[in-house]
């Protein structure tokens, strides 16, 4: 009985791996993205929830991948400049945390109120720290590791892998660690599956299969592989995404939906550029890009004479009934901890998106120069202040909104803008939250009204999160949160 169990253990194993490649076997021609420049694009990393971050000139751009596989620009990702970032870094969830990897050495860091905290060297037993549990693991020796790069984390963020230079080799190894007490990793382990190749740029999908990749083929070519991690006797091979041609350098794959980094052109595969990022070639049935229709508007929020269509950033507050949150939970769904309408993927990783780059850069305020009465600008936005709890955009706001109108319109024609509305502390968090969002949705119709393209624009409200001046005591303090931000992403 118990061998039949294990037939069928790996049977199903094997059928995963199988299953995760056959999103992508329509061909091994990858498609270009559309979010490419002339630059290189490099150390292509999994952020918060949906998110992709990848660096371009040593610049961190973030990104939400789409049901069509194309990545949805966001923001850069300033809070990563101070971070000596090398190439691909790991990011737990669960933690906010990231490690990465910088001159052949791991640091950490984690996210601490609007900002990630000055890095410190990670810490793992046989490489910087003492051995402090037995291990009789023959693929165990972590006093030979000399330079580790390319983390990515399997898990829930319990176990990291990553790419290893040895003592007395030249190539690259993958190993993997798992978590210690107190910030700290146990003794890593060399993966059975390694050669005399480079093996590099590891990245787990569903913590059974490994993608890697290595330049072990005859032409020396960086393709890229992939391992059943459960099998007994696990078997590298290579992946349908591979181009013998070209080389693919590093890969994120969310949900069904891969990215990975290649130096194909995109008119000839059989020739090389510089690299790009590249989207697997899937063919979508039944699956419809995400949308959001009036209805999903919070219903304090106004609606007549509303410019359609548009996007309003697909963050929901109207509240759940105790039913519907435990069938959303039922169903496998997020929901936020106030019990508020649970969010698809997509919509929750532009939420969190839009939320994070507000939060990050409020410092930015209290430089600002004031434009009008009610609106300052900084490098690259324009705050309108609201008076005390009020949404309301009389005559006397038309000078204001004007010079809002034109900072939207002296962009190019490819620009898109965020409108996001605060307020101050006093209020109820429900209340101030219904509050932003009228405030958002106000200054977003104005601009229609002016001539802006809604389709430049998207629109969401954040309550009192994001204060400029915390605690504040005077009705000048008070001023400075209660405001609408427009940023160009």
């Amino acid at each position: 009985m118990k061998k039949i169990l294990s037939l069928l253990a790996l049977l199903m194993c094997s059928l995963f791996v199988r299953a995760a490649e056959e999103p992508f076997e329509s061909g091994n021609e990858l498609i270009y993205s559309s979010i490419n420049t002339m630059g290189v694009e490099k150390g292509l990393s999994l952020y918060k929830r949906k998110q992709v971050i990848f660096f371009r000139n040593d610049t961190a751009y973030v990104v939400a991948v789409t049901f069509s596989s194309e990545l949805d620009p966001f923001w850069i990702a300033k809070e990563l400049e101070h971070l000596p970032v090398d190439d691909q870094f790991a990011y737990d969830d669960h933690a906010d945390k990231i490690i990465f990897s910088s001159l052949g050495k791991l640091y950490y860091s984690y996210w601490k109120e609007d900002s990630w905290t000055p890095h410190r060297r990670v810490k793992m037993e046989g490489v910087n720290m003492k051995v402090k549990h037995a291990t009789d693991d023959k693929d165990s020796h972590p006093e030979f590791i000399q330079k580790m790069y390319n983390p990515t984390f399997a898990k829930g963020g319990d176990r990291m892998y990553f790419s290893a230079v040895s003592k007395g080799r030249s190539d690259l190894d993958l190993w993997y660690s798992d978590r210690g007490p107190e910030d700290t990793w146990l003794s890593p382990h060399r993966l059975s599956i390694n050669t005399d190749a480079n093996e590099e740029h590891p990245f787990v999908v569903g913590d059974s299969l490994l993608y890697f990749s290595s330049n072990r083929a005859e032409n020396q070519r960086a393709n890229l592989y992939y391992v059943d991690l459960t099998a007994k006797e696990p078997v590298a091979r290579i992946s349908v995404l591979s181009n013998k041609n070209s080389d693919e350098i590093g890969i994120v794959v969310v949900d069904d939906r891969a990215h990975l980094i290649s130096n194909r052109r995109k008119d000839r595969p059989d020739r090389v550029l510089d690299e790009n990022i590249f989207k697997a070639q899937i063919v979508f049935h039944e699956k419809k890009e995400a949308g959001i229709s009036f209805k999903d508007i919070p219903e304090t929020v106004p609606q007549e004479n509303v410019s359609a269509p548009y996007e309003v950033m697909p963050f929901v507050f109207r509240t759940m009934t105790e039913a519907e949150a435990d069938a959303a939970l039922a169903r496998g769904e997020k929901l936020r901890a106030d019990r508020l309408v649970a969010l698809d993927s997509i919509a929750q990783a532009k939420a969190d998106s839009a939320l994070r780059v507000a939060i990050s850069t409020v410092g930015e305020n209290t430089g600002a120069d004031r434009v009008t009465d009610n609106v300052a600008k900084t490098h690259d936005k324009v705050i309108f202040y609201f008076d005390l709890d009020d949404d309301k955009l009389q005559e006397k706001y038309n000078a204001d909104i004007d010079a809002i109108v034109q900072y939207i319109l002296s962009s190019d024609d490819k620009s898109k803008f965020l409108i996001y509305g605060f307020t101050d502390e006093r209020g109820s968090d429900m209340y101030n939250q219904n509050l932003s969002v009228r405030r958002a949705q106000r200054v977003f119709q104005a601009l229609c009204d002016r001539g802006v393209p809604s389709a430049k624009l998207l629109f969401t409200g954040f309550g009192e999160r994001g204060l400029v001046v915390k605690n504040a005591k005077t009705e000048a303090e008070h001023q400075k949160n209660r405001r609408v931000e427009v940023r160009k992403m």
